[in-house]
């Protein structure tokens, strides 16, 4: 397990990189904040989160509109209560407890369950598509952030413990970097992103892909 301590010395550079408006990253199109203020997804939002290195099709989106009881339909609702729950919670830094961070999470968990019977969505869809709403609660998931902590896919909750911890002892830090790299539609970078930015650019070094 790696700590954010160790990007310290290193986290301007990256996230100067990151934040660059003639860069290849997702700054200046994922990172700002969505016009769709209602409670429910729309099928754009989804799409939404291929700027985070998704590979998601029409047929990922389109069963999850249809009518009826069937799983993609359930994990819409799920997404929709998750949505509603995550854009409302405390930011993930300021959560006083290991038992609270369970309890505030329930709604994505279950996000997360109904995923398991639906072709193409995992806990990493997931959190691309609802960290856009909730940039301050939802953290992202994905292969390099489970390896910086040592976890497995399907520990969704270990995974979120050690970072919730990770973030807590490195906060002074990380909350000066959030002030001084706002997004470029004015809002503040939440310290989730500025922390996941820093595990996704571990050389300060630019990737192929948008991030």
């Amino acid at each position: 397990m790696k700590s954010l301590e160790a990007a310290r010395d290193r986290a301007e550079e990256q996230l100067r990189a990151y934040t660059d408006p003639s860069g290849p990253y997702a700054f200046r199109t994922y990172d700002v904040s969505p016009l769709n203020t209602t409670d429910h997804l729309r099928p754009e939002d989804i799409l939404a989160a291929n700027l985070l290195s998704l590979t998601l099709k029409w047929h990922h989106v389109v069963p999850l509109y249809a009518a009826g009881e069937a799983p993609p339909q359930r994990l819409r609702t799920a997404l929709d209560k998750a949505l509603v729950a995550m854009r409302n919670a405390p930011a993930f830094e300021e959560i006083d407890s290991e038992e609270q961070l369970r309890e505030v999470f329930e709604p994505l968990a279950e996000a997360n369950r109904a995923t398991q019977q639906v072709t193409g969505w995992t806990p990493v869809t997931v959190s691309k598509v609802l960290h856009r709403f909730a940039p301050h609660a939802v953290p992202i998931v994905d292969s390099r952030v489970r390896a910086f902590y040592g976890v497995r896919a399907g520990q969704e909750a270990e995974l979120r413990s050690r970072q919730w911890r990770d973030i807590r002892q490195n906060l002074s830090w990380l909350e000066q970097l959030a002030e001084r790299y706002p997004r470029s539609d004015g809002g503040v970078t939440s310290v989730l992103r500025i922390a996941d930015i820093l595990i996704w650019t571990p050389d300060g070094e630019s990737e192929s892909r948008a991030i």
